[in-house]
């Protein structure tokens, strides 16, 4: 057990749940919770209704990109319990803000499904007394299938497996959202996997260690009218935009999003832009790599020159010389020649 891990147990059932009117619901699949301190009778603002329906768009969009791209060390689609996909997803898309974590050490002496509530019960910190929490087992046995599949692979580095819960509270008037990602190392658990949460057998104690991580999620409001028509969604490029993107988040793959002069640096430069010698411009993208590689244009034959000044994995800052009369992309090369990415806008040389 790690020095500082803190021994986790389930909390007590607390009545005042239900007597201070904290009422809570879970959507079908069980990773979506909605908290409120008004009942169902009561109607939720539409600001609030539309700050919510961004965390499903989100959800439906991250789940199906995970579930889509195929994972470059197995061959298969990722799976959404794969915790480097969450986590690639999280860190990259800029819209989670980390604030707590905590290593949990867990022991259960129970079985089945009441074994599946009530490691669900204690990992979110909710007293459900009655609340049958039916996908509790369904959850939990897909979680065990993904951590038997990472454990069963002697060429998996990253053997860690998780789920997120997005937490939609509505307290006193105000909408919060949180996260909550949950993860264990499944080599260290294949035991325990292996039994599986439907054992039969009362005498079966389980230990368990586990990390937990706390969001705060912020809206992804750059997606007008949430993705557009959800009813024709593949046909809504905003929607298939924000999915490719987060495929990129986990690939990890190159992209340019704009060229800027570094004197105006929140001002994109229109495609047919001419660049002007002896200024600095900079591109801007995202895993550009941290080693210098060089610039140049897309068209073959172009005496237009580009001239690498520092090298980011986020930012290349570059300078311009020569003649280059025909707009062209600007494609980004590594130390060894390899083509990483292509600017979405073309240029000239002034």
């Amino acid at each position: 057990m790690a020095e500082n891990t803190v021994q986790l147990n389930s909390p007590a059932k607390n009545p005042n749940n239900v007597e201070a009117k904290k009422y809570y619901i879970f959507n079908e699949t069980g990773n979506i919770m909605m908290a409120s301190t008004v009942d169902s009778g009561t109607p939720i603002t539409k600001e609030v209704q539309d700050v919510f329906a961004e965390v499903s768009v989100f959800f439906a969009g991250m789940s199906r990109a995970i579930t889509t791209t195929i994972n470059p060390d197995t061959g298969k689609p990722f799976s959404l319990y794969n915790y480097t996909a969450l986590e690639r997803i999280i860190s990259g898309s800029g819209l989670f803000v980390h604030v707590t974590e905590t290593d949990l050490s867990y022991e259960s002496h129970q079985w089945g499904a009441n074994f599946s509530k009530e490691l669900l019960e204690a990992l979110l910190g909710l007293a459900t007394g009655a609340g049958a929490m039916s996908f509790a087992t369904a959850m939990i046995s897909s979680i065990g299938q993904e951590g038997l599949n990472i454990s069963g692979s002697s060429s998996r580095s990253d053997s860690k497996v998780g789920n997120i819960v997005f937490v939609c509270e509505y307290l006193l008037g105000m909408p919060s959202v949180s996260a909550i990602v949950v993860y264990a190392d499944a080599n260290s658990h294949k035991q325990q996997l292996s039994i599986g949460p439907c054992f039969k057998e009362s005498s079966v104690t389980t230990k368990w260690i586990m990390h937990k991580d706390t969001y705060l999620f912020v809206t992804p409001t750059f997606i007008r009218q949430y993705a557009g028509d959800l009813d024709s969604v593949n046909m809504n490029p905003e929607y298939m935009e924000m999915i490719s993107w987060f495929s990129g988040l986990l690939l990890q793959t190159p992209s340019v999003k704009s060229v800027v002069d570094s004197s105006t640096p929140n001002e994109n430069l229109p495609s047919g832009t001419a660049l002007a010698k002896g200024t600095t411009y900079l591109l801007l993208g995202q895993f550009l790599g941290s080693e210098k590689g060089s610039l140049k244009f897309s068209e073959d034959g172009s005496k237009g020159k580009l001239t690498v000044g520092t090298w980011g994995t986020n930012e290349v800052q570059f300078t311009v010389d020569g003649v280059q009369t025909t707009a062209s992309s600007i494609q980004v090369l590594d130390k060894s020649g390899k083509a990483l990415a292509t600017t979405p806008q073309t240029f000239t040389i002034a």
